[in-house]
């Protein structure tokens, strides 16, 4: 059954509001999953179908070299990508089918990484999103895209949502 319209545009909507009251702020202290709280970015700006994130690169995301380890930057942008499908107000939790990396660049233990997620398509079942991590003088550090599967697995933080909305 489709979902109606109007109520996709609303949560999206509180979505974006609430994303961005965070702004500027660290989400270990919002309501995020864990994993979330411990990569500790902030937003620095969100609307549909974008976000926008800043991280610092702590020792433990760091690989033997004290740069920026690859698998870190999957992580970062995988979040960065997750907020970002948020953003459009679907009711079901979208899941990862892929996500493919190219390692670009690097950046230092104590440096500050920016990510950005964008919806580049939204289609029936799948929502083709890319991720790109930039350091703070703007070179490109590493692209990433994936695929998600719209699934009807509703998470807490939409039923939150909805019931504000009510």
């Amino acid at each position: 059954m489709m979902e109606d319209k109007d109520k996709i545009k609303k949560r999206s909507e509180q979505m974006v509001k609430l994303f961005n009251t965070f702004k500027g702020k660290n989400l270990k202290d919002f309501p995020v999953p864990p994993f979330s709280k411990w990569l500790d970015g902030k937003i620095i700006k969100a609307q549909y179908g974008k976000i926008e994130l800043e991280f610092e690169v702590r020792p433990e995301m760091a690989n033997p070299t004290g740069l920026l380890h690859g698998g870190m930057q999957c992580a970062l942008m995988d979040d960065t990508i997750g907020m970002t499908t948020a953003t459009l107000g679907f009711e079901g939790f979208p899941i990862s089918i892929d996500f493919h990396v190219d390692y670009l660049g690097k950046v230092k233990v104590g440096e500050n990484v920016r990510v950005i997620g964008k919806i580049m398509r939204e289609g029936r079942n799948i929502i083709h999103v890319i991720g790109e991590i930039y350091d703070l003088e703007g070179n490109l550090i590493s692209t990433g895209n994936s695929n998600l599967l719209k699934t009807h697995f509703v998470p807490d933080y939409i039923k939150k949502v909805d019931e504000i909305s009510k």
